[in-house]
């Protein structure tokens, strides 16, 4: 009988370790539902999981606090997971880096252009960076093999798994097929008001986009392929929805703490209320996100 007892018991702990979400012990008691902002932190140039209700609060960087500053300048992070497993993908200005959430170990490591604005990882492992002086769209299969495609204003990428497709955002909206490691073009769609695209991220839960450009923010319906206008304020760096349904974005208008790109705020534009707002102390992030799963690519 007691033999038995344990047997039962040992099951009883094995199912209650299964049904918990696996990314919920990746790091520190750091959760999908933890509220946290990531940031490309261009103050120190870390990318850094911030705790926007406490002063101070770092729930994570890379490079870790400790640790001397990257010598490349961030410009956007992403929460990705493979295989149960939480990872920060991190474009900078001539780098794209994997990292490894748990034990902050560099997974991959590879050069791009000087303009780097954005990447986004793709099921064999790859990764596509969009880098916007160069108007250039690079596909990277290591360090030394890669592809570029001319795409001009490159600064947004996302992957879509339902349809299994690739959406870059740069003078319009494109949508590539990823076939046997190759990218080829299938639809292109013209941005509302002008082409100058800047932010590329999607909904929670919705099959649409967030769209921004020089002169606004956008909903893109990839059902309908519409766009549907959510916020009228210009240069809209990056944008993301809150586990409630809002949608937030860093606050372009703080441009007193540092260059015109830069801002250590973000603030809802649906809805919005008054004294909304989260400001990460020091900062001076290009871009700034809530802390997430993306279902939509990953």
């Amino acid at each position: 009988m007691k033999a038995l007892a344990i047997i039962f018991l040992a099951l009883l702990v094995n199912v209650a370790h299964a049904q918990q979400p696996a990314n919920d012990k990746v790091h520190g008691g750091v959760s999908t539902q933890t509220p946290a902002i990531l940031c490309a932190d261009q103050s120190d140039n870390r990318i850094r999981l911030v705790d926007p209700f406490t002063q101070d609060a770092d729930l994570w960087s890379y490079p870790a606090a400790e640790a001397p500053p990257s010598e490349y300048k961030p410009t956007d992070a992403k929460r990705v997971v493979i295989d149960g497993e939480v990872f920060i993908l991190a474009a900078y200005h001539g780098r794209v880096r994997l990292v490894r959430f748990r034990d902050s170990k560099l997974i991959k490591d590879y050069p791009s252009y000087s303009s780097c604005h954005s990447a986004e990882l793709l099921p064999d492992g790859s990764i596509a960076t969009v880098n916007s002086n160069h108007g250039m769209l690079r596909l990277h299969h290591s360090t030394d093999d890669f592809v570029d495609t001319e795409l001009p204003y490159a600064h947004g990428v996302t992957w879509d798994k339902k349809r299994q497709c690739l959406w870059v955002l740069g003078d319009r909206l494109y949508r590539f097929l990823y076939r046997d490691r190759k990218l080829s073009l299938d639809q292109s769609f013209d941005l509302p008001m002008s082409p100058t695209g800047h932010d590329l991220f999607p909904l929670r839960t919705e099959p649409k986009l967030l769209v921004s450009n020089n002169d606004a923010l956008y909903s893109f319906d990839i059902e309908t392929e519409a766009f549907k206008p959510l916020s009228d304020l210009q240069w809209i760096k990056s944008a993301s929805q809150h586990a409630d349904g809002s949608i937030w974005v860093s606050d372009p208008q703080r441009t007193e703490i540092g260059t015109s790109w830069q801002s250590d705020s973000v603030i809802p534009v649906q809805p919005t209320g008054a004294n909304q707002r989260h400001t990460i102390i020091g900062s001076k992030f290009y871009k700034a996100r809530w802390w997430q799963d993306v279902n939509f690519s990953y």
